[in-house]
């Protein structure tokens, strides 16, 4: 007679006990960081399964559990031949597990442990498998987030796979995302992600490059603490220089994965896949990975600007407001600071100005940048993050900056010429003043004149479509969404001139534009759920026992999220691919239509997550105020 389930130890199941009066214990087989893996018995269907139990401190048992069950449905639906099927959650008593496909065969950190270093062979193969298991789960708006050796399984038949989705959720890991949940394990996790950005499908991409790496030196790159992650490298990491034997094209490809940007890595886990299958990786990557590398940035906020214009929308690049207003450094300021400050605008705007002009910028002779008044406060604020500080003065006074020495020397040259012409040479008493107004005007006139100055119209898109990207720009915050937005703005820019050159290619056209457009909604969806789901994260640290229906509601809109990310993502594969090869025109777009479908698609999903944040807003405020009340 079986025994029933009780604990054996802290945290233990023995050898027979039973749970659901169906699975049978047989032995532990791993264990997380909150969970415990068993190898067991259906006795039902008389068949060999795998039983992760929940073993988290009471503190966190509800929300962990809760967690766990979200998990499992999500993953319930993943359907590929190399992730490892989940079957069912279920509870008994004090315990809750998943019941999951038993995979016979060790992982690949039990793999190095023994052999070492894996055959190149194998290492392909699981790249291949692993990114192709990846793309299947992102499609639906899953992300791993916890890639690791250990999580991926190396069955009997050499088949690779994929397992434990989502569960550094809920298994307590080390590295912390925006909203304060640890997630990941530190040596691969994406340094996006450590420094508290939300991740996306390129952060899966990085953890399965730096697996890989381990899987081809069974090392990890060095570090200057066990305590810290590898440090990010801006070309990634190349196992070629710790293992000659590693083919050239493997070697780009783990280091394009391990970027530590993620606009210069696989933009999704297709395209990391094609690599695989292809071995072509310059012919693959060069195309977004340049474009992404353009130095087409803010002058001001660092941030991207698509346009060619140095200065981004929200900085004043371009407004439907005139721009009124001067940006000036405050002054004054001690010698120090000063200096400080000079050398940061020489980097900023080395090469676009005379050293002369900075010099004059950097006294407060010279307006830095001229811009519309209602974005006069972000220009401010963004110089005033990098320690230079700065003040906006309308056009109208644009006397108000000069010193008052200027003015000291005016009243004196005023002075002497008066006494000069009472004394002596009455033209002097009409001529002083004249000279010290021609030297306001002056004053003035060069005062109004910035040194950074956007450059005109440099855009071939329709102006229609222009006006919708500045306008989107001008909304969207410095972020993940505008980012995404910036490149695929940049990619499609090319794909339409190379196209509109063409006249049979006017239906594709047609068709970027509208992916652009689309694109456009999407970013500004991305951006709105990314701040309430940071706000309902916010809110949930006063809340001690997030309700299950809250949870839910916030693991629904993450998977939104992730699903519009996606979208974006694809965008820029799809158009990166096109823009690398000769295309049919049907061809084209045929398949660019059906994505403008699918993005379309998920910015509507978004209306109804966007109402249910809502929702759930108005609900937590309510709660909060109810026991003041």
């Amino acid at each position: 007679m079986t025994a029933p389930a009780e604990l054996v130890g802290p945290g233990y199941l023995a050898a027979g006990n039973l749970l659901k009066d169906r699975y049978q214990i047989v032995k532990e087989i791993g264990r997380g960081g909150y969970s415990i893996v068993y190898a067991a018995i259906d006795r039902k269907l008389d068949s060999a399964v795998a039983i992760k139990l929940l073993v988290p401190p009471p503190a966190v048992a509800q929300i962990a559990r809760e967690r766990m069950r979200r998990e499992v449905q999500a993953a319930r639906d993943l359907s590929h031949s190399n992730i490892v099927a989940v079957h069912d959650f279920l509870e008994e008593g004090p315990w809750s597990f998943i019941v999951m496909e038993y995979v016979d065969g060790p992982d690949v950190a039990v793999q190095l442990a023994k052999k070492g270093p894996l055959e190149i062979a194998q290492v392909e193969i699981i790249g291949r498998d692993v990114s192709a298991a990846l793309h299947a789960a992102h499609q639906q708006g899953i992300l791993h987030r916890d890639i690791k050796p250990s999580n991926i399984l190396l069955d009997q038949r050499g088949r690779t796979r994929l397992t434990d989705f989502g569960s550094a959720k809920l298994d307590g890991q080390t590295s912390v995302t925006q909203t304060g949940g640890l997630v990941g394990t530190l040596p691969y996790t994406a340094p996006e992600i450590i420094a508290g950005q939300r991740g996306d499908a390129r952060s899966d991409i990085y953890s399965l490059g730096m697996t890989l790496y381990v899987a081809l030196t069974n090392r990890l790159p060095e570090t200057p603490s066990p305590h810290l992650p590898p440090p990010p490298q801006e070309k990634g990491y190349h196992p070629l220089a710790v293992r000659p034997d590693t083919p050239e094209w493997l070697d780009a490809i783990v280091a394009c994965a391990t970027s530590a940007e993620p606009g210069m890595r696989f933009p999704t886990a297709a395209s990391l896949c094609d690599a695989f299958e292809h071995h072509d990786v310059a012919a693959l990557t060069t195309s977004f990975v340049a474009e992404a590398a353009r130095p087409d940035t803010c002058l001001i906020c660092g941030g991207s600007e698509p346009l060619g214009l140095h200065l981004c929308p929200r900085c004043g690049g371009t407004s439907c407001n005139a721009a009124d207003t001067l940006v000036f450094i405050r002054h004054p300021m001690p010698s120090e600071k000063q200096s400080s400050v000079t050398n940061y605008l020489r980097t900023l705007l080395a090469g676009r100005v005379e050293n002369a002009a900075v010099e004059a910028v950097a006294a407060g002779h010279r307006a830095l940048v001229r811009v519309p008044s209602d974005g006069a406060d972000t220009v401010v604020r963004n110089l005033a993050l990098r320690k230079v500080p700065a003040l906006a003065v309308h056009a109208s006074r644009a006397w108000a900056p000069i010193p008052w020495r200027f003015y000291g020397m005016l009243g004196l040259i005023i002075s002497v010429g008066g006494a000069a012409g009472i004394a002596a040479l009455p033209i002097m008493l009409w001529m002083s003043p004249l000279v010290a107004g021609l030297l306001v005007l002056g004053a003035q006139i060069r005062l109004q004149r910035p040194v950074v100055a956007p450059q005109r119209h440099v855009s071939k898109l329709p102006r229609r479509l222009e006006e919708r990207i500045i306008e989107t720009f001008a909304q969207l915050p410095a972020g993940n969404a505008r980012s995404l937005l910036a490149d695929i703005v940049r990619m499609g820019q090319g794909l339409h001139t190379t196209l509109s050159a063409s006249d049979s290619q006017q239906s594709t056209v047609e068709q970027v534009e509208a992916l652009i457009v689309h694109s456009c909604d999407a970013a500004v969806d991305l951006s709105g759920l990314d701040e309430n789901l940071s706000r309902l994260e916010r809110h949930r640290d006063r809340i001690p026992q997030p309700s299950a229906d809250w949870l839910e509601t916030i693991s629904r809109c993450e998977r939104t999220r992730d699903g519009l990310v996606q979208r974006l993502l694809e965008v820029m594969r799809v158009i990166s691919r096109f823009r690398g090869q000769t295309v049919e025109s049907a061809t084209a777009c045929d398949e660019l239509a059906e994505l403008v479908r699918d993005v379309e698609a998920h910015v509507d999903a978004h209306l109804f997550a966007a109402k249910e944040i809502e929702q759930l807003l108005d609900a937590t405020a309510t709660m909060q105020a109810s026991p003041a009340a």
